[in-house]
């Protein structure tokens, strides 16, 4: 794996800056829904409560565009940060066997592709591009699934077993319990929209969404610089970095 070029102690900005924006976006999008008496766009797929992507085609879609290229901008580097973080001697250098380091390239590959996707989702909305904002929407989700797994996977020896790293531990079961709650309601989600149950299905799909930069936030512990098994030349080295 390569080393992470930028200082260390400026990687966790990555995840903030992510989920920050993602929460905030879509709060804006769903207080302004709401103080608009709840109003139904045209081509709205649910009929009682409209999508994230309903109601950025029509208000605030400005705001949506800003927001989400922040976030996928934002994401893509904090992918990139977590697997090179996982390998960088700077940060824990752990030894992993082949196919971890596989899946590692899998996971920032998939992330790449999420993050691409957002953004196209944000320029060509649901109701100027709809059958285009369908496919960038099932990519997009696929992009992010196969990264968010493939991460958990990697990192997933960090929770079952004993880990130097405790702070990155707690992060690690933060972030795995995430991934599976987010699963679970977007499994949920799925099913009420498939049943034509749309109410409980605009719920969760707000949930699942909210749910993401709670998952984005977990990462700003997996980059930080860790302060257990770290030697002394590292610190020292570290150090030197903070005052430059």
């Amino acid at each position: 794996m390569f080393r992470i070029p930028i200082p260390l102690r400026h990687l966790w900005l990555f995840p903030l800056i992510a989920g920050t924006f993602w929460f905030l976006t879509l709060a804006a999008l769903l207080i302004t829904w709401l103080a608009n008496g709840m109003p139904k766009y045209p081509k709205q797929s649910n009929p009682y409560v409209a999508f994230i992507s309903d109601i950025a085609a029509f208000q605030l879609k400005p705001l949506f565009l800003i927001g989400g290229t922040v976030t996928a901008l934002a994401f893509i580097c904090t992918v990139f940060s977590v697997h090179f973080s996982r390998y960088d001697h700077r940060m824990y250098g752990i030894d992993d066997m082949k196919w971890k380091k596989g899946a590692s390239v899998l996971a920032m590959l998939f992330g790449v592709v999420a993050g691409l996707a957002l953004i196209l989702l944000a320029v060509m909305d649901t109701f100027r591009f709809h059958e285009e904002h369908a496919v960038l929407l099932l990519v997009c989700f696929i992009g992010l699934v196969s990264s968010m797994v493939l991460t958990t996977v990697v990192y997933w020896d960090q929770v079952w077993r004993p880990s130097p790293f405790r702070r990155l531990r707690a992060f690690c079961t933060a972030s795995a319990i995430t991934v599976f709650v987010d699963f679970c309601v977007g499994v949920a989600f799925y099913c009420f929209m498939s049943s034509g149950y749309w109410r409980v299905a605009g719920i969760l799909e707000w949930i699942v969404a909210f749910t993401g930069a709670i998952y984005l936030w977990c990462f700003v512990g997996f980059v930080s610089v860790p302060e257990e098994g770290i030697d002394e030349a590292e610190s020292r080295a570290l150090l030197r970095e903070e005052f430059e």
